[in-house]
């Protein structure tokens, strides 16, 4: 599902980017030297994108918070992953627990077009055969082919 983001959103996934970048480096969390903030804004604006899509609106909210979801969808839970791959992966960390989030979905981001590529319920991402290390320390992770389609994500979250 092809999403784009409209100009008021787009100032909304740059804002909302820029502020998580800030608040991560003064958490000392997730900052390099390599940082690009083109990660938080594409990250953002995933979430913006996927909120459209199911009509409501997501936490854009900064902070120091290592567990929970972007948006709610009739009371289910959501984590969204933007990556500029595709065929894209869809990753998390491993202190990541089932109770964060129902599901896990991903997209496809090229600024400000979003592809929504599909997603896994937590209890199969979170699995301990799904652990892989890409080289930057072990994740969960499921390669696209393996993610439910959109349109099994939305019969399980009607709306």
């Amino acid at each position: 599902m092809n999403m784009t983001l409209n100009t008021v959103e787009q100032s909304l996934a740059t804002l909302a980017g820029m502020h998580r970048m800030l608040q991560n480096i003064q958490n000392g969390t997730n900052y390099s030297k390599k940082r690009n903030i083109s990660y938080d804004i594409n990250g953002a604006g995933g979430e913006i994108a996927v909120a459209k899509y199911f009509k409501v609106y997501p936490d854009l909210s900064t902070g120091p918070h290592r567990r929970g979801h972007d948006l709610t969808v009739n009371e289910h839970t959501i984590d969204v992953k933007a990556t500029t791959y595709n065929p894209g992966y869809l990753q998390c960390k491993t202190y990541k627990q089932v109770a964060d989030a129902d599901w896990y979905i991903l997209v496809h981001a090229n600024f400000p077009e979003f592809r929504i590529l599909g997603g896994a319920p937590a209890e199969e991402l979170l699995q301990d055969h799904n652990i892989k290390d890409m080289g930057y320390g072990p994740v969960y992770h499921l390669e696209q082919s393996q993610l439910c389609s959109i349109n099994r994500i939305t019969s399980d979250l009607p709306f």
